[in-house]
């Protein structure tokens, strides 16, 4: 007995060795993913249709490990975090002594023991229940594309909502900048009175698309314009669009499909503008898709990014096609990236920008949230681990309803 004791004491002094000496920072981080962000169906890691696919995906990945490719490595890589985390999970909740095993414990001291070593195992098990579903979520993450075109153009509103268009154009390509992302202009239409029609930017990143996709949507501003002499509250819109550039996607376009159409630059002032026919149209005859450019004085130049803005726009076709074919429930839940749908306000008589997708969508602080910076990019990654528990719900709901319809069939067959 008196060596049970021992033992049992110094395996709790072991295990508390192991634990960090700042817990409160892993509380926050902890609360950052899972209660901040809370949905209506959160994840539970110990839930059985939790655990039958994580299950899943280590067998998976074992099945992977027996025999890499290059083409299986990417997915290889992935699923080892999530594999580690949760044979760590595993482990350290068989070290839990039941309920049962304690209550029946006659020794005191040895009872207070195992209470103790719980209490231990308990705080290592949800660490390790967060780092699990930290590596969970980065499995719902979307593809990773190279590069992207970035695309704000003024809505509703008139010369309102093309001053607003400004302002979110500068802001994204401020937060460009704050992220250190390599970005070129390909189009920029201004107005006399410093305002935006539309704006287009190839940014140049791996990691861009997975934080810029959920920006795509409608931006509503209610401020009382400059030239509001009433004072009364004007409501505007803006639209960002978000097309990827897959390097596995190719779209072939040919001169004879397309009808290309030039005519005298138009904004504000420049010496170029209205005095030479360097705005070009091009019009793809197959799909009536149509883009404009004058950003460059020349019209060659313009034509090739006009044609470079097209190809991308047949791209996000594809995508979507092929999106609509595989993922019919996503696109349920998630629509067309919102695109016409009001993803954010932003009230400057409130100070504040509120997100309609989350739970506790409100910041205040336009000004600074405006400069693209540290504001801007936390609200970016509350949003992105939102849609991202999400899909991961929905995936683990999906790979249920696969094995409950496969039982099914089992039975069918017998």
């Amino acid at each position: 007995m008196i060596l049970g004791k021992l033992l049992a004491h110094n395996t709790v002094h072991k295990i508390k060795c192991l634990l960090p000496i700042r817990p409160l920072q892993t509380h926050k981080r902890l609360l950052s993913i899972t209660n901040t962000l809370a949905t209506k169906n959160p994840l539970n890691v110990s839930s059985e249709k939790t655990q039958k696919y994580l299950e899943n995906l280590r067998v998976e990945f074992y099945n992977l490990r027996t025999n890499p490719t290059p083409h299986t490595l990417p997915r290889l890589n992935q699923l080892d975090g999530v594999v580690s985390a949760l044979e760590q999970y595993r482990l350290l909740k068989s070290k839990l002594a039941s309920k049962e095993d304690i209550e029946n414990e006659k020794d005191e001291e040895m009872r207070q023991l195992l209470e103790e070593e719980n209490e231990v195992y308990g705080d290592l098990l949800r660490q390790t229940e967060e780092t699990l579903l930290d590596k969970m979520l980065m499995l719902a993450e979307e593809q990773t594309y190279n590069s992207l075109i970035f695309e704000v153009n003024a809505g509703a509103g008139g010369q309102e909502a093309m001053l607003f268009a400004r302002e979110l154009f500068d802001m994204y390509t401020n937060f460009f900048d704050y992220n250190g992302w390599s970005y070129e202009i390909i189009d920029n239409e201004e107005t006399d009175i410093g305002g935006l029609r539309h704006g287009n930017v190839i940014v140049q990143n791996r990691e861009a698309f997975n934080q810029l996709q959920y920006e795509a949507g409608v931006h509503r501003v209610q401020r009382v314009p400059a030239t509001e002499k009433s004072g009364r509250i004007h409501t505007s819109t803006a639209s960002v669009t978000v097309i990827p550039r897959p390097d596995d996607v190719n779209v072939n376009i040919s001169e004879k499909d397309l009808k290309i159409e030039t005519k005298r630059a138009s904004g504000a002032g420049g010496q170029h503008v209205n005095t030479t026919d360097s705005a070009v149209r091009v019009v793809h005859l197959p799909t009536g898709l149509a883009v404009e450019c004058q950003a460059e004085r020349s019209q060659i130049k313009n034509r090739e990014r006009a044609i470079q803005r097209l190809q991308a726009k047949l791209v996000q076709r594809e995508l979507e096609s092929k999106e609509a074919n595989e993922k019919r429930t996503r696109k349920a839940q998630q629509g067309n990236l919102n695109r016409n749908e009001k993803i954010r306000t932003y009230n400057f008589v409130q100070d504040r920008i509120t997100d309609h997708r989350i739970t506790n969508g409100t910041v205040h602080n336009l000004e600074e949230f405006f400069d693209g910076g540290e504001d801007l990019e936390r609200l970016i990654k509350r949003i992105a681990v939102e849609f991202r528990r999400a899909k991961l719900i929905e995936l683990i709901d999906n790979y249920e309803t696969l094995e409950t319809e496969k039982g099914a069939k089992s039975k069918v067959n017998e």
